[in-house]
């Protein structure tokens, strides 16, 4: 009949596909997949984090037709870490690498970010050969940036020790304060291609003075703000419309957070870096509910482990 081609033309077809699929190997026409490279250190004991099979690609019922065509056809990837993360990036805001070990498995953290107060607070000597051996041990838990303040009471002082720090590995981040001095010599580091956060922002001016300047970050001090009567969250907030006005690369990154609140309330307003002592990371990761709900989930699967599987009827292909 009129319709005899198109269906041997289909029957051929179906042929084809089920010859090449016994002949040739299935991952000479699926897609690659997709490796996230996670570090494979600074985890707990025992834990692989090498990449799942069929990670990166999306997964489709498996059943009947749909199992035949996920042979069949190449695999949707999905989006990657990195694309899902979007502009987010949290610092662990500590010099105690007993905190770094604790938190960086959590896998939410860009990097560390320490001052002169915070080696103190850890008994952490503030010398350049020091923050080296920091540095490196912060890059060998994951971190990919690791902030540093340079030191001294002049420019020439501030440019050699930043200088210095800036050498030790691309992935350290000069800090200088916002005064006159550090200004000076944030603007000479990144002329010679240091990269720089501009600290102790407490004014919407001095994001734009940062801005200006080149630096990749200018860090405002919000719970400092606060505590001297300022409109902190008020402040970030007009600090980070400053920034987007000037269609700036600069990141606001707000530091000296009290709250995990806070960090909510100001991504809600386009804030997106942050830095946080392991107190506030801490409540990142503990909720009362959250905990009650994981503790009915156990019991329900411990109930139902032993369950015999209910036999079912159905055909695959």
């Amino acid at each position: 009949g009129p319709d005899s081609s198109s269906g041997k033309m289909m029957n051929f077809s179906l042929s084809s596909l089920l010859l090449l699929h016994l002949i040739l190997p299935t991952s000479s026409y699926i897609a690659p997949i997709a490796q996230f490279g996670v570090p494979r250190s600074g985890y707990p004991d025992g834990i692989s984090y090498e990449p799942l099979p069929g990670a990166g690609a999306q997964p489709m019922r498996a059943g009947g037709s749909d199992r035949f065509a996920q042979r069949l056809s190449p695999l949707v990837p999905v989006p990657s870490p990195q694309e899902l993360r979007g502009s987010t990036r949290l610092f662990l805001d500590t010099a105690d690498d007993n905190a770094w070990s604790e938190h960086f498995p959590l896998g939410i953290f860009s990097g560390i970010t320490t001052n002169p107060v915070l080696l103190e607070r850890a008994g952490k000597a503030c010398t350049v050969e020091s923050l080296d051996g920091m540095s490196a041990s912060a890059f060998a838990l994951g971190a990919e940036e690791f902030m540093c303040q340079a030191w001294g009471e002049t420019v020439a002082e501030l440019v050699g020790v930043g200088s210095d720090l800036a050498k030790l590995d691309p992935r350290v981040v000069v800090k200088l304060p916002l005064t006159q001095e550090g200004i000076t010599a944030a603007s000479i580091l990144t002329r010679r291609g240091a990269r720089i956060c501009m600290t102790a922002c407490y004014a919407p001016h001095q994001v734009l003075t940062s801005a200006a300047l080149g630096a990749e970050y200018v860090a405002p001090y919000l719970g400092r703000m606060k505590d001297n009567g300022l409109d902190g969250m008020g402040s970030c907030e007009q600090m980070q419309q400053v920034l987007t006005g000037l269609k700036s690369d600069t990141r606001l990154l707000v530091a000296s957070v009290r709250d995990a609140s806070e960090l909510a309330l100001l991504a809600a307003k386009g804030c997106d870096t942050f830095t946080f002592s392991p107190d506030v990371a801490k409540q990142l990761t503990g909720d009362d509910l959250t905990a009650k709900a994981a503790r009915d989930f156990e019991e329900s699967a411990r109930k139902m482990k032993d369950t015999p599987k209910q036999k079912t009827i159905g055909f695959n292909i």
